[in-house]
């Protein structure tokens, strides 16, 4: 799909004219162009900040050279290019036709058997690259072209000699987070195996709408990239195989493209070995399988690599939280019951229908809060700058609010004048509901802030991330808590990260879950303060491991906590004991949320439905769908009688369902 022009793009590029826009990124723009002779190109033009670095320019022109000669079916033939032009470029020929990210979002996933037969032509592509001593390095799913003809690997923009170093500063990492090799995540040479890696999770997009390491955050990403095996839940059987050896965390692990062409080719007369979970030893491979041999001298696996530079990877927004008492800044003590597991119930026949779907945000909606009226409902992205609110009866949107960067979070405050949003740049906004008029920034200077609460008497403000700050919200003065000693991150000491932040009901303690990505004694862990004298409880340990979120009841008394699984936890805030655990979601749920009495919970995730619960027994009653994207937040109307819920990246609507 082709974008028009805009203010300011240039209208030739050598002897192109330009036509129309076909994307950016972060090395370049692409425009299409008409040569002389009429013929349709792609025209890749080189970012100022790059040009002006002679050393880019003398790599670009080598990389371009060795480009020119790959050929084959199924990539985008570099035709022409300009290495020493004031804006360098370069042109391959246009292949008509969508991208498979868009194919897949606006026809689902494909068979099986378009999955075998697209991964053969892909290997077929990756194949040609690599014998003319090349690597891509950011194969996607928007770098895959439909073509009429078959699938086409284009955007050579970032692709290197195999041999070469890395084409921009050291340390810093190139590619797309979700679809990036381990060995690219650290920073460490990326050679033909890279390829492969991100080959297998393109493969499990085409099945099943989705990257097998999808996240909220990049750092999320990253630790599902580096640490953890891919749930490959809804790939077929017959595919499944191919697409985890191609995940294999060790680059010498992964199958020979030719291997893998002739199993997707055949799979019986082309059989790939069994790849052990990460952190199982060894694998033992048949001959034949290596792709590499690993250099003398070279540092092993994932664990041995260069550590990825913090600024790489926007540290401080790992996201985690557990569970905490209410009342004087005591600490909650994290013990389990086995006596009120449950297995799973099957899924409520009854699919409640759609009540309304709000749309006008870009990209997908992670944060949303009803007005304590409920007749307003405030959402944002993550994804861009800008805040809603919404008049919940019509499905109209009343005002947008345009300020920072990324919205993470937001919350009314109690009379519902106010509304805080949590930003990715490191700052709160406090914004007046009737008029749209922002009335203060809030800058936490460091890191992303994930989270924003107002206290029950609606005078403070609480942030989070990496420092605990509480804001008078009549004057915009703040006390920073005490968080304790720093944990080690990725390249070294650093704060906790802190994901969510809640106020009891009765005001008196403020809630922290420390993120889980960390290697200190705080990971996974939860902080208490006394609000009134800022006095930090003790530190409390907990069973779960990441993405971890939690909500009160409005009667104080339950405690609902979910993350890193299938499962929610019901606890009894008196007796600090698990009393239930509900399981029926078929992938990690993200989000939980209780409703006006307590009685009735919800939550949301990865399976990209919503889950609604009787807290006494402890029993699905409903299941909410029709979301395309996984779910990163749901809420409840004040009255219980509507729940919202957003998520993903591409879906960008909120929708509403009446459930009572």
């Amino acid at each position: 799909m082709t974008d028009p022009l805009r203010r300011g793009d240039p209208l030739t590029v050598g002897p192109y004219r330009l036509e129309g826009r076909l994307g950016e990124g972060g090395m370049g723009q692409v425009f299409l162009g008409t040569s002389p002779g009429g013929r349709r190109v792609a025209v890749k033009l080189i970012r100022a900040e790059h040009a002006a670095d002679p050393d880019f320019r003398a790599r670009f022109g080598r990389e371009v050279e060795a480009a020119r000669k790959v050929g084959g079916f199924h990539t985008a033939q570099v035709v022409d290019a300009d290495a020493d032009a004031e804006a360098p470029w370069m042109a391959t020929a246009y292949v008509p036709g969508r991208s498979l990210r868009e194919h897949v979002l606006g026809h689902g996933p494909l068979p099986s058997d378009e999955v075998r037969k697209l991964g053969a032509a892909l290997a077929e592509g990756l194949t040609a690259i690599h014998a003319h001593g090349l690597v891509h390095r950011d194969l996607k799913p928007g770098n895959v072209i439909m073509s009429p003809d078959g699938p086409r690997i284009i955007d050579f923009g970032i692709a290197r000699a195999a041999d070469a170093d890395s084409l921009t500063s050291d340390g810093v990492v190139l590619g797309t987070y979700a679809f990036m090799a381990p060995e690219q995540m650290r920073g460490d040479r990326a050679g033909p195996p890279a390829d492969v890696f991100a080959l297998g999770c393109v493969l499990a997009y085409a099945a099943t709408g989705n990257s097998p390491f999808e996240a909220s955050t990049v750092p999320a990403i990253v630790h599902r990239v580096l640490n953890e095996d891919p749930p490959l839940n809804g790939v077929p059987a017959d595919i499944a195989r191919a697409i985890a050896a191609c995940l294999a965390k060790d680059p010498c692990a992964r199958p020979a493209l030719s291997l893998l062409l002739g199993h997707l080719a055949d799979p019986r007369s082309a059989p790939l070995p069994v790849v052990p979970p990460a952190g199982d030893g060894e694998a033992t491979l048949p001959p034949g399988t290596m792709v590499v041999t690993r250099e003398e001298g070279a540092r092993p696996g994932p664990a041995g690599g260069r550590r990825v530079p913090r600024r790489t990877l926007l540290a401080g927004a790992a996201a985690a939280a557990t569970v905490v008492a209410v009342g004087g800044g005591g600490a909650f003590l994290a013990t389990r019951s086995s006596a009120g597991t449950r297995r799973p119930d099957p899924a409520p026949s009854a699919r409640q229908p759609i009540a309304s779907t709000l749309t006008g945000h870009r990209r997908g909606v992670g944060a949303l809060a009803f007005s304590p009226d409920g007749r307003l409902l405030a959402s944002g992205s993550s994804y861009n700058d800008e805040a809603r609110i919404w008049d919940v009866a019509s499905a109209r949107p009343l005002r947008a609010l345009a300020g920072g960067v990324g919205v993470m979070e937001v919350a009314f405050s109690p009379d519902g004048r106010l509304l805080a949003t949590a930003h990715f740049d490191s700052c709160a906004m406090l914004w007046d509901v009737a008029t749209g008029r922002k009335i203060r920034t809030l800058d936490t200077e460091k890191y992303p802030l994930l989270t924003v609460a107002f206290s029950p008497d609606g005078r403070t403000l609480a942030t989070g991330n990496p420092d605990v700050r509480l804001w008078d919200v009549a004057t915009g003065r703040h006390t920073t808590l005490d968080t304790g000693p720093l944990t080690r991150g990725l390249d070294g000491p650093v704060h906790h990260g802190v994901h969510r932040l809640r106020f009891s009901p009765d005001g008196r303690t403020l809630i922290a879950a420390l993120d889980g990505y960390g290697d200190g004694d705080d990971r996974d862990a939860i902080l208490t303060w006394d609000t009134a004298t800022g006095r930090k409880g003790p530190l409390t340990r907990v069973e779960t491991t990441k993405n971890l979120t939690l909500d009160i009841s409005p009667d104080g008394t339950r405690l609902a906590t979910c993350g890193g699984s299938e499962n929610i936890s019901l606890w009894d805030l008196a007796s600090r004991r698990v009393i239930a655990t509900l399981s029926g979601h078929i992938d990690e749920v993200w989000e939980v949320t209780f409703g006006r009495k307590g009685t009735v919970l919800a939550s949301c995730g990865l399976d990209r439905t919503v889950r609604l619960w009787d807290v006494a027994s402890g029993r699905a009653t409903a299941v909410l769908a029709g979301h395309t994207e996984r779910l990163d937040t749901v809420v409840f109307s004040p009255d219980g009688r509507t729940v919202a819920a957003g998520g993903g990246k591409d879906d960008a609507a909120v929708r509403l369902w009446k459930v009572g």
